[in-house]
Protein backbone atom coordinates (compact mmCIF):
# COMPACT_ATOMS: atom_id res chain seq x y z
CA UNK A 1 0.00 0.00 0.00
CA UNK A 2 1.42 3.40 -0.94
CA UNK A 3 0.92 6.59 1.12
CA UNK A 4 -2.36 8.19 0.17
CA UNK A 5 -3.76 10.19 3.09
CA UNK A 6 -2.99 13.12 5.34
CA UNK A 7 -4.66 14.69 8.35
CA UNK A 8 -4.89 18.48 8.18
CA UNK A 9 -6.12 21.41 10.24
CA UNK A 10 -8.11 23.85 8.09
CA UNK A 11 -8.40 27.63 8.59
CA UNK A 12 -11.71 29.27 9.38
CA UNK A 13 -13.75 30.50 6.41
CA UNK A 14 -13.04 34.18 7.14
CA UNK A 15 -9.35 33.69 6.33
CA UNK A 16 -9.59 30.65 4.08
CA UNK A 17 -10.45 32.71 0.97
CA UNK A 18 -7.55 35.10 1.55
CA UNK A 19 -5.10 32.26 2.04
CA UNK A 20 -6.43 30.39 -1.01
CA UNK A 21 -5.99 33.51 -3.15
CA UNK A 22 -2.42 33.90 -1.87
CA UNK A 23 -1.60 30.23 -2.52
CA UNK A 24 -3.07 30.43 -6.04
CA UNK A 25 -1.11 33.58 -6.92
CA UNK A 26 2.13 32.11 -5.58
CA UNK A 27 1.54 28.83 -7.45
CA UNK A 28 1.63 30.78 -10.72
CA UNK A 29 4.87 32.51 -9.70
CA UNK A 30 6.43 29.20 -8.61
CA UNK A 31 5.15 27.24 -11.61
CA UNK A 32 3.57 24.66 -9.30
CA UNK A 33 0.01 23.49 -8.58
CA UNK A 34 -2.14 25.40 -6.14
CA UNK A 35 -3.33 23.56 -3.02
CA UNK A 36 -5.78 24.07 -0.19
CA UNK A 37 -4.25 26.06 2.72
CA UNK A 38 -3.71 23.79 5.72
CA UNK A 39 -1.52 22.73 8.60
CA UNK A 40 -0.40 19.13 8.22
CA UNK A 41 -0.68 17.16 11.44
CA UNK A 42 0.44 13.96 9.75
CA UNK A 43 0.92 13.10 6.10
CA UNK A 44 1.96 10.19 3.92
CA UNK A 45 -0.30 7.74 5.76
CA UNK A 46 -0.56 4.17 4.47
CA UNK A 47 -3.82 3.33 6.23
CA UNK A 48 -7.28 2.56 4.86
CA UNK A 49 -9.56 5.59 4.87
CA UNK A 50 -12.06 3.99 7.25
CA UNK A 51 -9.30 3.54 9.86
CA UNK A 52 -8.72 7.30 9.85
CA UNK A 53 -12.26 8.66 9.54
CA UNK A 54 -13.73 7.58 12.87
CA UNK A 55 -10.77 8.64 15.06
CA UNK A 56 -10.49 11.99 13.28
CA UNK A 57 -14.21 12.65 13.86
CA UNK A 58 -13.79 11.73 17.54
CA UNK A 59 -10.77 13.97 17.83
CA UNK A 60 -12.78 16.88 16.36
CA UNK A 61 -15.50 16.49 18.99
CA UNK A 62 -12.91 16.79 21.75
CA UNK A 63 -10.91 19.74 20.42
CA UNK A 64 -11.72 23.43 20.49
CA UNK A 65 -10.80 25.64 17.55
CA UNK A 66 -7.06 26.21 17.51
CA UNK A 67 -5.80 29.80 17.65
CA UNK A 68 -2.19 30.07 16.58
CA UNK A 69 -0.10 33.21 16.22
CA UNK A 70 2.16 33.62 13.20
CA UNK A 71 5.77 33.94 14.38
CA UNK A 72 7.20 34.71 10.94
CA UNK A 73 6.86 34.24 7.21
CA UNK A 74 9.79 32.04 6.17
CA UNK A 75 11.39 30.36 3.16
CA UNK A 76 12.99 26.92 3.25
CA UNK A 77 14.82 24.43 1.09
CA UNK A 78 12.23 21.64 1.45
CA UNK A 79 9.85 21.49 -1.56
CA UNK A 80 6.74 21.44 0.66
CA UNK A 81 8.08 24.25 2.88
CA UNK A 82 9.25 26.67 0.21
CA UNK A 83 7.30 29.66 1.59
CA UNK A 84 5.23 29.32 4.75
CA UNK A 85 3.73 30.89 7.85
CA UNK A 86 5.54 29.63 10.93
CA UNK A 87 3.50 29.51 14.13
CA UNK A 88 4.38 29.83 17.82
CA UNK A 89 2.12 26.85 18.60
CA UNK A 90 4.89 24.24 19.07
CA UNK A 91 3.34 22.68 22.21
CA UNK A 92 -0.15 22.70 20.68
CA UNK A 93 1.11 20.93 17.54
CA UNK A 94 2.96 18.34 19.62
CA UNK A 95 -0.20 17.58 21.62
CA UNK A 96 -2.29 17.22 18.48
CA UNK A 97 0.31 15.01 16.86
CA UNK A 98 0.44 12.79 19.94
CA UNK A 99 -3.30 12.22 19.57
CA UNK A 100 -3.00 11.47 15.87
CA UNK A 101 0.01 9.19 16.36
CA UNK A 102 -2.01 7.22 18.96
CA UNK A 103 -4.49 6.07 16.31
CA UNK A 104 -2.21 5.93 13.26
CA UNK A 105 0.39 3.90 15.11
CA UNK A 106 3.31 5.67 13.43
CA UNK A 107 5.42 8.82 13.66
CA UNK A 108 6.05 8.78 9.90
CA UNK A 109 4.78 11.88 8.15
CA UNK A 110 4.49 14.07 11.25
CA UNK A 111 5.09 17.74 10.50
CA UNK A 112 8.43 18.85 12.00
CA UNK A 113 7.08 22.20 13.23
CA UNK A 114 3.81 24.16 13.06
CA UNK A 115 3.46 25.87 9.70
CA UNK A 116 1.04 26.63 6.89
CA UNK A 117 2.67 26.48 3.48
CA UNK A 118 1.86 29.23 1.01
CA UNK A 119 4.01 27.95 -1.87
CA UNK A 120 5.71 24.74 -2.90
CA UNK A 121 8.82 24.46 -5.04
CA UNK A 122 12.29 25.92 -4.98
CA UNK A 123 13.13 29.26 -3.36
CA UNK A 124 13.94 31.98 -5.90
CA UNK A 125 14.26 35.76 -5.76
CA UNK A 126 10.51 36.09 -6.44
CA UNK A 127 9.83 33.80 -3.47
CA UNK A 128 11.97 35.94 -1.18
CA UNK A 129 10.22 39.11 -2.37
CA UNK A 130 6.83 37.49 -1.73
CA UNK A 131 8.02 36.45 1.76
CA UNK A 132 8.97 40.06 2.57
CA UNK A 133 5.65 41.41 1.28
CA UNK A 134 3.58 38.77 3.08
CA UNK A 135 5.41 39.37 6.35
CA UNK A 136 3.71 42.76 6.53
CA UNK A 137 0.27 41.13 6.31
CA UNK A 138 0.80 38.04 8.41
CA UNK A 139 3.49 38.66 11.06
CA UNK A 140 1.98 38.31 14.57
CA UNK A 141 -1.49 37.63 13.13
CA UNK A 142 -3.64 35.04 14.86
CA UNK A 143 -5.06 32.33 12.63
CA UNK A 144 -7.98 30.20 13.74
CA UNK A 145 -8.21 26.58 12.62
CA UNK A 146 -11.75 25.33 13.13
CA UNK A 147 -11.81 22.02 11.22
CA UNK A 148 -9.80 18.84 10.91
CA UNK A 149 -9.77 16.89 7.66
CA UNK A 150 -8.80 13.58 6.14
CA UNK A 151 -7.28 14.31 2.76
CA UNK A 152 -6.24 12.28 -0.25
CA UNK A 153 -2.68 13.65 -0.38
CA UNK A 154 0.88 12.54 0.08
CA UNK A 155 4.27 13.09 -1.44
CA UNK A 156 3.34 10.28 -3.87
CA UNK A 157 0.01 11.83 -4.95
CA UNK A 158 0.31 14.71 -7.48
CA UNK A 159 -0.70 18.02 -5.85
CA UNK A 160 -3.36 18.63 -8.52
CA UNK A 161 -5.07 15.42 -7.33
CA UNK A 162 -5.19 16.31 -3.63
CA UNK A 163 -8.77 16.25 -2.32
CA UNK A 164 -10.36 16.88 1.03
CA UNK A 165 -12.40 13.74 1.60
CA UNK A 166 -13.88 14.41 5.03
CA UNK A 167 -13.82 17.36 7.38
CA UNK A 168 -15.17 17.81 10.87
CA UNK A 169 -15.69 20.97 12.86
CA UNK A 170 -13.61 21.29 16.03
CA UNK A 171 -16.42 21.50 18.59
CA UNK A 172 -14.74 20.74 21.92
CA UNK A 173 -14.39 23.24 24.74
Amino acid sequence: MKPEYSIWLLPEAALERTLQKTVSELAVIQGESAFFPHVTLQGDLCRPLDELSRPVAGMARGLPAQRWRVRAVECGDHFFRCLYLRFDADAALAALQDRVRAFTGTADGLSPFPHLSLAYGMVADATRRARDELAQSFAAREIVFDRIAVVHSSKDVPIAEWRILEQCALTGR
